[in-house]
């Protein structure tokens, strides 16, 4: 199995499995023959609001009432998952009379490449009509795994998902075009309350350990002559440029936008942009694999990996794709558990792995509708 896509199966200890489930294939608490591993004390099935490929919400309380089976999958997964997936299509197509009684729900693990439009074109190819879920925040994709149970490779999170917090810059570019780059993380709209001169202090002195006296045109190592001197920029979102500042460091009251030290020798295209990606994606991988994942409705141009340009406008050459050679730089691991869940919406029966019978799951489901 290749690297990228090794699956990790959580197995539990023998004595969990006795205090959590009775054993498959008898008759269980609620006295109806089911041939899953059925739970002795069912727990309510966790809630969660995620997206599905069509771009709609859905939540577990849309199926109130119903049976719900609940797989967690990813679609770049080159065995284990597709025959989960067959097998939900197979439970689908032969549900009969039970099929308005029944929702089946796909979550995936793998956020970064399972978008919204990657589900729709993923699941149109495959005739999937089921909800398959996804989301854009990290902190709800690990909510709904952490309160599902299901156990996902740490080093996956930190890599695939969207950071939760934005950030602010302030850059220098020196005489030599060499440039510092100073980020100020923050909530996305709260990046920073103060003035230019405090934003300076903090970016400069505190996170970048860089001494400085403007008035005096000293910038770490670096002082001004009367050949050069440090100027001011303010990044223009609008226009997506740096542009020189209308206002001396210590006027500005209220920092909104990046800002930058600019030699005046130096060459103003060398200044890394004041934003990431357009600000429309994020930054994913180090160094010459680092790239943008763009929004929905933008995309990365072939000729610039760290730019995001709306859907439609970008080259497009063929040459390798960054965001494919750094997913090769973590695994993707999950516990493989596909659950039914009753019409009190509480988890009643689980399939671990995949060697089980599929029509002993589909019995399950038609078991717990008539219940």
């Amino acid at each position: 199995m290749p690297h990228s896509a090794r699956l990790f199966v959580r197995v539990a200890l023998p004595l969990v499995v006795a205090v959590l489930f009775v054993s498959a294939g008898c008759l269980g608490s609620e006295g109806i023959d089911l041939k899953g591993t059925e739970y002795r004390d069912p727990p309510d099935a966790p809630d969660f609001n995620l997206t599905n490929q069509h771009g709609e919400s859905v939540s577990m309380i849309d199926f109130e009432g119903d049976v719900v089976v609940v797989a967690f999958i990813y679609t770049s997964c080159p065995d284990i998952c597709l025959i989960i997936s067959s097998n939900l299509d197979y439970v689908g197509k032969n549900l009969g009379e039970y099929s308005e009684e029944v929702g089946i729900i796909s979550i995936t693990i793998d956020p970064a490449r399972d978008t919204v439009s990657h589900l729709s074109e993923w699941t149109e190819a495959r005739g999937y009509a089921w909800d398959h879920l996804t989301s854009d925040t990290s902190s709800v994709m690990e909510q709904v795994w952490d309160e599902w149970k299901v156990v996902v490779d740490s080093e996956h999170i930190e890599n695939s998902l969207r950071p939760e917090n934005g950030s602010m810059r302030f850059a220098v570019l020196y005489p030599d075009n060499s440039t510092l780059v100073a980020d100020n993380e923050c909530p996305y709209g709260n990046c920073f309350e103060g003035s230019g001169d405090e934003y300076a202090e903090l970016m400069l002195r505190e996170k970048a350990g860089v001494d400085y006296d403007i008035e005096n045109g000293t910038m770490g190592n670096w002082s001004a002559n009367e050949t050069w001197s440090w100027t001011l920029f303010t990044w223009g979102s609008e226009n997506e440029t740096w542009y020189q500042s209308s206002k001396n460091l210590e006027e500005i009251e209220d920092v909104n936008d990046p800002l930058a030290w600019v030699a005046s020798n130096a060459n103003i295209s060398s200044l890394p942009p004041g934003v990431d990606c357009n600000d429309h994606g994020w930054v994913m991988g180090n160094g010459q694999n680092a790239h943008c994942m763009c929004d929905d409705g933008w995309e990365r141009p072939d000729d610039d990996w760290l730019s995001c340009v709306p859907e439609g406008s970008a080259s497009s050459g063929g040459v390798l794709d960054p965001h494919d050679q750094t997913l090769g730089e973590y695994e993707v691991g999950h516990s493989t558990v596909t659950f039914i869940i009753d019409k009190d919406q509480r988890k009643r029966v689980s399939y671990s792995g995949i060697m089980w019978d599929v029509d002993d799951f589909l019995h399950d489901v038609m078991a717990l509708v008539d219940e």
